[in-house]
């Protein structure tokens, strides 16, 4: 067996050292300016490819890169297995209950894009076939490829963008999520099969057997693979050690899978995506497993796979622009124009609110913002990134394109990336923007969640949702007088978060009786939700340490920022105290801290939220960080429950403060601050 020199060895190590320094720094540096990091890596392989270190040093060049030999093939296998492992996150990000959830909008909205995508491509080359050099004079495979790189689009750089914009979790956000899953779903089934027809050594290498098996294998993985995930998952979250045991198996699922269909004439990529959409789909998938495997791809393989496209060819000698232009047009109008009719269209046939049905004046407006909003779906829509570069990395290496190509969509899926974030800003209606939706769930229905809930809900007009595994009538009656939404069973099962449409929730309250609940459905929801928080009461051992002087090993996410509030001591102050909700502004972090620290010892207020801007966050036992124009929202107790007279040391408590200077600086006074609003809740 030939292996590998030992100089080999050394240059190959060399390589992919020197590849991960670069290529992650430069893409840290480019996430920092709000830009994916697919342009910092593929920037440092310009740097350390023909384009920059061969023309500046070409013996360099040559000893860390050479063109030939066994290093250039170990690196190839390398690359090739990057390429297998970033289709499966891709594959991960396709959900097809919220495809299905979409139903209509989505499909208009994606198969317009891509029908006119697709025809401008495939035309192309037989409209204008001096303008396009057809590698090995196969025109009909030429246009099937350029039709389908200009109707794909990437999914993880549009989801980078929603976030950034804070429109990930709305109607809109979701549309363009739906719509882009299902632009990759049907761009890389068309792209498996063009792969398949082009490898000529393959004897069962027929249109009939490529897309057949394409289907066929889709389909059962969907099915019958998708079954047998869903019982051995479980099995192993059970058995092997978190997160090894279910990595390995993801990993070891998708490299059998892309060897499958590589195999029957298929390209390894697609046995791969698909296996990422069955795992995806998966009752047993959480989203932090997702997470950690696209942290585990992404920060190794996916560095590695972007710089070497830079390794590849000159880019300068390569450039052709009148090429570029063309391709760029192409996808600009095919896309957004594509896109954004698709999503006007349907939201005039079905208006996605009843007022939009109205005959009045406000139509003209409505119609403003129906095409505003349909041009920024367009926009993001248009977003190729990483998966257009993928796209072109292949066709480059079956030969279906040549270098001047290849360049050309490389720079057409970089531009549209840097492009789609600042026109969706610019288009969308500010009543969109950094509008997400930001409900809150409340888990435990009793009176301190039922009152908690219903401020929420009428003051902040803030969507609530109360909730429990087991609740009475009697209670559900009460939540339901108060006109919130109840919901008993637990919400952090897939189908319930399904069926509830839990995207619109991101922060959560534990406000039950149950302690050991409390803490499960926190770790739960967070484990559950990425990016989602979970916050609870404090406990009765934990209250006895805190005031024993020590500090609490965990105690970020704990309410009301002092041990006293446990829910039995809460509970007797909702049923017995008359209540104020007041709201205070303040103008430095100190002073809230110490009108904070001057109250709470008397246990005459219960800090609840700090009201900012755009959000309202719970108060927790971590230092508060406001700035001006935040506002304190508190429970002022008017007066002290029935069942309890203050004690010795309260009373002692008392009559200091009487003496101490109050927040304001004016001494013999302990008044709160003069407040913007006070509402009595009852």
């Amino acid at each position: 067996m030939k292996a590998l020199s030992h100089h080999d060895i050394i240059i190959l190590l060399l390589q992919v050292s020197i590849m991960l320094l670069l290529g992650k720094i430069l893409g840290e540096l480019f996430k920092k300016l709000k830009q994916p990091a697919v342009v910092g890596e593929i920037l440092a392989g310009l740097i350390l490819g023909p384009t920059i270190l061969g023309a500046l040093a070409p013996e360099v060049s040559n000893y860390l890169f050479p063109a030939t030999g066994n290093v250039p093939v170990a690196l190839h296998g390398l690359t090739s297995l990057s390429v297998v492992l970033l289709l499966l996150t891709a594959g991960l990000e396709v959900e097809l209950s919220l495809i299905l959830g979409q139903k209509s909008r989505a499909l208009a909205t994606s198969l317009s894009g891509i029908a006119l995508s697709f025809v401008l491509g495939f035309s192309a080359p037989y409209v204008m076939p001096n303008f396009f050099t057809v590698v090995n004079s196969d025109t009909f495979i030429f246009a099937l490829f350029l039709g389908t790189a200009l109707s794909i689009t990437a999914l993880p750089v549009i989801v980078r963008t929603l976030m950034d914009l804070g429109i990930f979790k709305t109607k809109t956000g979701m549309l363009i999520i739906a719509s882009a899953m299902i632009d990759d779903f049907i761009g890389w089934m068309i792209f498996s099969v063009i792969l398949g027809l082009i490898k000529q050594n393959n004897s069962f290498n027929s249109i009939g057997f490529t897309i057949g098996g394409t289907v066929l294998f889709a389909v059962l993985m969907l099915t019958v693979g998708r079954r047998f995930i869903d019982k051995i998952l479980p099995l192993i979250n059970h058995h092997l050690s978190f997160p090894g045991g279910i990595l390995a198996f993801v990993i070891i699922l998708a490299v059998l899978a892309a060897a499958f269909t590589e195999s029957i004439g298929i390209h390894a990529i697609f046995g791969s995506f698909i296996v990422g959409v069955a795992l995806s789909d998966s009752l047993h998938m959480s989203k932090k497993t997702k997470e950690i495997i696209h942290d585990f791809v992404s920060n190794i393989f996916a560095p590695l796979f972007f710089v070497s496209i830079g390794l590849k060819i000159n880019f300068i000698n390569n450039f052709d622009f009148s090429l570029v232009a063309l391709v760029m047009a192409m996808a600009f109008f095919g896309k957004i124009i594509g896109c954004s009719s698709g999503n006007f269209i349907i939201n005039l046939v079905r208006p996605k609110h009843k007022e939009e049905q109205v005959d009045s004046e406000d139509k003209r407006k409505l119609l403003i913002r129906n095409i505003r909003t349909s041009l920024a779906v367009g926009f993001g829509m248009n977003a190729r990134g990483a998966m257009e570069i993928i796209l072109a990395s292949l066709a480059l290496q079956f030969g279906v394109i040549d270098e001047f190509m290849f360049v050309a969509l490389v720079v057409m899926a970089l531009v549209t990336s840097v492009i789609s974030g600042y026109m969706m800003k610019i288009l969308l209606p500010k009543e969109y923007q950094n509008n997400q939706t930001n409900g809150i769930i409340i888990f435990g229905n009793n009176s301190l969640s039922r009152f908690i809930g219903k401020y929420l809900q009428t003051q902040e007009k803030i969507p609530v949702l109360v909730t429990d595994f087991e609740s009475s009538n009697s209670k559900k009656q009460e939540a339901q007088k108060n006109e919130l939404s109840f919901y008993e069973g637990n919400i952090t099962d897939k189908e319930v978060v399904e069926k509830l449409d839990l995207s619109r929730y991101n922060v959560l309250l534990a406000l039950s009786e149950n302690e050991k609940n409390n803490q499960k459905i926190c770790n739960l929801f967070e484990y559950e939700f990425t990016g989602s928080r979970g916050y609870r009461l404090i406990t009765k051992s934990e209250a006895n340490i805190v005031g024993a002087g020590e500090e609490l090993a965990d105690g970020k996410n704990i309410l009301f920022r002092n041990p006293h509030w446990h829910y039995n001591n809460l509970e007797k102050v909702v049923e017995d105290s008359l209540l104020e909700i007041v709201k205070s502004d303040f103008e430095s972090k100190e002073q809230l801290n110490k009108f904070l620290r001057f109250n709470l010892k008397l246990r005459t207020m219960i800090p609840l939220f700090i009201k900012r801007k755009n959000s309202i966050e719970p108060v927790t036992s971590e230092s508060l960080d406001i700035e001006k124009g935040d506002v304190l929202v508190y429970l002022d107790i008017k007066t002290p429950p029935k069942s309890r007279k203050p004690s010795n040391e309260e009373q002692k408590i008392q009559n200091s403060l009487t003496r101490q200077p109050n927040p304001n600086g004016q001494a013999g006074v302990d008044t709160p601050l003069p407040t913007k609003e006070r509402k009595t809740m009852e």
